[in-house]
């Protein structure tokens, strides 16, 4: 008989050499049809013909549009949002943000959108900064939920500018400073801009002391070392109109106001009376 090749070997010619060549190679067709069943990947039919097996994944992607925005502190930007299902999920599907700069909100149009399979859906995400949220840019993520399927961390930035006003400040002792006496101060602030100002700080300052005539002859001392001064303690920002304004008619009450007071010391203060302070006011105002 001659050789029989299978599967690159070779057997030689002896009592029953075809029978086992034959069963030999159906059994190795057996074990590969076998394993690929196992496998799930797979399977023959009646034809010998092959099909895909297997349930398809859920999944969530997110995009979002443009991939940077500028906005002014008080003012708002928005981003559109792309929700699309990846394969068998369905549902109701909400989202979420993180990452946004410190006196920023977030807002939803709709706050959640309902899929079919391989659907996709819109929102519009409104981002607000406050007059006070910090200049600078901000890396923040957008993610979408449904059940315990969650999306990538779609990125974008936001830049928000610092926008500074131009107002004044002047205020006028109510009366006569003395050793140990406090006075307040209702600063008047005025807002010379067609829109409102976000006043987000005060300060008051002795800028010089001057003594009069006779306490100068005299040599008498007198300083800026002989008061303090507690600086405004109320609630920011404040909202000044345009015109004319006083911590009072903003609804601060006196004890928020800042206050000078001259200090009684063992030293001799005589330089100090009918003395005149000179007061510098300095803030921060911010608007649209």
């Amino acid at each position: 008989m001659a050789h029989l090749p299978v599967f690159g070997t070779s057997f030689f010619r002896g009592p029953g050499a075809a029978i086992r060549t034959s069963i030999l190679g159906l059994l190795v067709v057996l074990a590969v049809v076998t394993t690929l069943a196992a496998c799930g990947v797979l399977r023959v039919g009646q034809n010998g013909g092959q099909a895909a097996s297997g349930n398809g994944s859920k999944g969530l992607t997110v995009a979002l549009s443009p991939a940077s925005r500028s906005v002014d502190q008080g003012q708002s930007a928005t981003y559109e949002v792309s929700v699309s299902a990846t394969g068998s999920l369905s549902g109701t599907v909400s989202l979420s943000v993180a990452g946004l700069p410190t006196g920023t909100t977030a807002g939803w149009s709709p706050s959640s959108v309902v899929l079919a399979s391989g659907g996709s859906a819109k929102a519009t995400l409104t981002v607000s900064a406050s007059p006070t949220t910090p200049a600078g840019k901000s890396d923040f993520s957008v993610t979408a939920t449904s059940g315990a399927v969650q999306s990538n961390p779609a990125k974008a930035q936001l830049q928000v500018k610092e926008v500074k006003r131009t107002f004044g400040v002047s205020a006028s002792l109510s009366g006569a400073l003395a050793p140990g006496v406090s006075l307040p101060l209702d600063l008047q602030i005025s807002n010379p801009e067609r829109k409102s100002i976000a006043v987000t700080n005060l300060a008051v300052a002795i800028g010089q002391v001057v003594r009069t005539p006779a306490a100068i002859a005299a040599g008498l001392p007198c300083s800026a070392a002989d008061y303090s001064i507690t600086q405004y303690t109320g609630a920011y920002p404040l909202a000044v109109q345009p015109g004319p304004s006083s911590l009072s008619g903003l609804g601060v009450a006196e004890a928020g106001w800042p206050r000078i007071t001259m200090l009684d010391t063992p030293l001799l203060q005589d330089g100090c009376k009918g003395a005149t302070l000179q007061l510098t006011y300095s803030g921060t105002g911010q608007g649209n």
